[in-house]
């Protein structure tokens, strides 16, 4: 078995700080801007009102579950509410009867039949760039 086996690589929701964490890691301080890192799966089956959300893991809004906050993760599945801006690293899915009501940056997203959008979307590949990153921000020019 080799030495990185059961590793895997992570960047800061926050600053992009590039780390090397194991797999059964569930949080662990930013090398960058010393603020905890979670990077456990979690689920969301309840009421989460907070500024942020960070989790550099996947993170599942339940049918009963509501976050208001800034969210900022690897993967969002939303089944239940989700109210405030959302940006994820791989992929946004609203499921049937899930309601987000919030701006969305990701590279993929997926809506169902029966799912609520309510905000401006921003979608392709080029959206896995950091999260920080002007390239985000910044409005095609025509030319």
């Amino acid at each position: 078995m080799s030495k990185s086996a059961g590793r895997r690589s992570l960047l800061c929701p926050r600053c992009d700080a590039p780390i090397d964490v194991s797999a059964s890691t569930k949080s662990v301080p930013c090398p960058g801007c010393h603020r905890n890192i979670r990077t456990e799966d979690e689920v969301v089956n309840d009421y989460q009102a907070r500024v942020e959300y960070y989790n550099e893991g996947h993170v599942e809004v339940a049918k009963k579950g509501i976050i208001i906050a800034e969210v900022r993760v690897r993967n969002l599945t939303i089944k239940g509410e989700v109210k405030g801006p959302v940006r994820a690293r791989e992929s946004v899915q609203i499921a049937k009867g899930g309601r987000l009501y919030g701006d969305v940056v990701a590279p993929t997203l997926s809506v169902e039949e029966g799912a609520v959008l309510v905000g401006r979307v921003e979608v392709g590949p080029k959206r896995a760039a950091p999260l920080d990153s002007p390239a985000l921000d910044a409005v095609p020019q025509a030319g």
